[in-house]
């Protein structure tokens, strides 16, 4: 046997391997990087608050057009304490229930901010039906974050 080897016998790495290892890395990467975040799974408590916020709110929202402010006091005092205790509850579930959090934000917010108009203007002055209206888009935002909590993951191995 001579010193030099033949060309065709040397060991070579296949091209298709290391296709094969950047296609597993690719495959394992996106894997790894949901491991790290956490998953926010079905509650019946945030059900419930959300379905009786929706409730509660909506109506008095629409006896704005009508009532005056003093009549309707107490139960925007009562509405706004359900909105804390719902938050806070929200609040202590953690990172893993953030989007939750800001989907109760928004929806408080908009609930302010008809109280405001409410206050500000009393009722009739902005329009025959407008917190009527106003009524409407906030059962819509709580319609996206019931959606949202029914769309959770309910399997809590």
């Amino acid at each position: 046997m001579t010193a030099t080897l033949d060309a065709s016998r040397r060991v070579s790495t296949p091209r298709y391997s290391i296709a094969a290892f950047v296609l597993l890395l690719l495959t394992l990467l996106p894997l790894a990087a949901c491991s790290t975040i956490p998953i926010s799974y079905y509650d019946g408590t945030t059900y419930t608050q959300l379905t009786s916020l929706k409730a509660e709110s909506m109506m008095l929202v629409e006896s704005f057009d009508t009532k005056p402010v003093t009549a309707n006091q107490a139960a925007i005092d009562a509405t706004l304490l359900n909105f804390r205790k719902a938050y806070e509850y929200e609040k202590g579930k953690g990172d893993a229930n953030s989007d939750t959090l800001r989907q109760f934000e928004a929806i408080q917010s908009l609930f302010k901010a008809d109280v405001q108009d409410y206050r500000d203007s009393g009722p009739g002055a902005l329009g025959r039906a407008y917190f009527a209206e106003a009524a409407r888009v906030l059962g819509q935002a709580f319609d996206i974050a019931i959606a949202t909590e029914n769309l959770k993951n309910r399997d809590k191995r």
